[in-house]
This record gives structure tokens, C-alpha cells and sequence, in this order.
């Protein structure tokens, strides 16, 4: 069984301070049969309220919401998965 850690990071940079619209993110790994999640964290910059839901697949979505402006946004999302799906090609 494998164990994969997956690492996303996106970074926006603005000429000056911006205030954030509310933010959907989409990066936590839908658990299934054949994958397990095993850890996930999401940090963000400038801090934010996170909070989280389900879409009708079965998507966990966070959506983040920011009270300061900012020069810049940083989105860090480190995920561990466990894979237990037979090799490919089946």
C-alpha cells in the first residue's frame, strides 16, 4: 500500500493591498474505497476563517474568508494519503 504526500502551493502577489473576496478551496482529497486520508492541513496567509462543507460528490470545500487586506495570498496545503488500489494497468 502506498503512501503518498501531496503538497500544493499557490501564491498571488498584488502592486498594493486588496481586500479578499471569500475564497472556495477545493484541495482536501475525497476518501474512498480505494484511498484513505491519513493527515491534511491547509495554512493560509493572511489568516482567514475556514469553514467546511460538502457538494453533492461528496467534495469536502473550505471556503475561506479574510477581515485584513493584503499585498499577497498564500494557499499551503499538505495532504498524506494511503492508496490501496491495485497497480495500474488493472
Amino acid at each position: 500500500m502506498p503512501m503518498l504526500n501531496i503538497h500544493h502551493l499557490t501564491t498571488y502577489s498584488f502592486r498594493k493591498n486588496v481586500s479578499l473576496s471569500p475564497h472556495r478551496l477545493m484541495l482536501r482529497p475525497r476518501e474512498g474505497r480505494e484511498l484513505r486520508l491519513l493527515r491534511h492541513e491547509i495554512s493560509i496567509s493572511p489568516e482567514a476563517e475556514l469553514t467546511w462543507s460538502n457538494d453533492v460528490f461528496g467534495n469536502a470545500i473550505a471556503s475561506a474568508t479574510f477581515q485584513t487586506p493584503s499585498d499577497s495570498l498564500v494557499v499551503d496545503s499538505m495532504a498524506t494519503v494511503d492508496l490501496t488500489a491495485s497497480a495500474w494497468p488493472v
